[in-house]
C-alpha cells in the first residue's frame, strides 16, 4: 500500500500544490512590488496667462514663484541644441514686430525636452507654456543686476521665423 501512495505524491504536487502556490504569489504581488514603478506621470497644472505687470514682479523675484506655470511670448537670442537650453527675451503679452524688430523686455534662460525644441533657432518668435524653476545660479549674472529666471518649457509654438 505504501508504494501506491508514493506513486500519487508527484501528480498531487504538480496539479494541486503548485497552482495553489502560484495563486498565492499572484495575489501577493501587488503588495510586494514597488508602487511607484508603474505609476503614471502626474499631469501638469494648466499654464496661466498673467498680465505684464505680474510677469515683471515674478521675474524680479523668481525664487519665490518657483513651480508656477506660465504662458509667455518671446524671441530666442541664443540657442544651444546640444544642451537643449536657450536664452530668450520674453514677456507675458505678445508683441508685434515693428520694422523687423520685436522688443521683449525680460531676459530668461529656458530648457526643455530636445524633441520639443527641435525646430528652434536664433531669432524665432515663440509662445511657450513653461514652469518657473527659479533664478540662475549666482555668478552667472553680473553683480547688481536682477536675477535671471530659469524656466522649463513643456510646450512650444513657433509663431514667426522671419524676425531678427
Amino acid at each position: 500500500m505504501r508504494a501506491g501512495w508514493k506513486a500519487w505524491v508527484w501528480p498531487t504536487m504538480i496539479f494541486a500544490a503548485l497552482p495553489a502556490g502560484l495563486l498565492v504569489l499572484m495575489l501577493l504581488k501587488p503588495y510586494l512590488s514597488d508602487p511607484t514603478a508603474n505609476a503614471a506621470p502626474t499631469p501638469l497644472d494648466a499654464a496661466v496667462h498673467v498680465n505684464t505687470r505680474t510677469w515683471r514682479s515674478i521675474s524680479q523675484d523668481p525664487a519665490n514663484h518657483a513651480a508656477e506655470r506660465l504662458v509667455l511670448w518671446g524671441q530666442v537670442t541664443e540657442f544651444d541644441p546640444a544642451t537643449s537650453t536657450f536664452h530668450a527675451n520674453v514677456d507675458a503679452a505678445r508683441h508685434t514686430p515693428s520694422n523687423g524688430v520685436v522688443n521683449y523686455p525680460t531676459a530668461v534662460i529656458m530648457h526643455g525636452d530636445p524633441y520639443t525644441l527641435r525646430n528652434l533657432a536664433r531669432g524665432y518668435i515663440f509662445k511657450a507654456e513653461a514652469t518657473l524653476d527659479g533664478a540662475a545660479p549666482q555668478g552667472s549674472t553680473p553683480a547688481g543686476t536682477a536675477p535671471v529666471p530659469t524656466l522649463t518649457v513643456t510646450q512650444l509654438t513657433i509663431i514667426d521665423k522671419t524676425v531678427g
